[in-house]
């Protein structure tokens, strides 16, 4: 079911994609990710099997894009990346403003 967003602009679908997952000084990767996965951000929630603190991490970002924003820093419209909060292996998100 659509839900009403009255005056306000109807939130734009976004797609997160880890983009590097490198290793810590022990050669271990990130424990929760692998390069190429793919999630879909539906307003809000958290996608199944994404990493809490990540997601902390990236949700001023999720906001801004879902709602048609731009940083100063993103190359591309509709496109920014942010990293991890692990010092020790930052992995590397991609999130995409999708048009529908």
């Amino acid at each position: 079911m659509d839900k009403d967003y009255g005056k306000y602009q109807k939130p734009k679908r976004i797609k997160i994609i880890v983009e590097k997952c490198p290793v810590n000084e022990a050669g271990r990767p990130c424990h929760c990710h692998e390069e190429g996965q793919e999630f879909e951000f539906d307003f809000e929630r958290c996608p199944a099997d994404f990493c809490a603190a990540a997601f902390h991490s990236l949700w001023p970002q999720l906001r801004v894009l879902e709602l048609g924003g731009r940083h100063p820093w993103d190359k591309e419209e509709g496109v920014t990346r942010v990293a991890c909060p692990d010092p020790g292996k930052p992995t590397i998100f991609r999130i995409e403003a999708v048009e529908e």
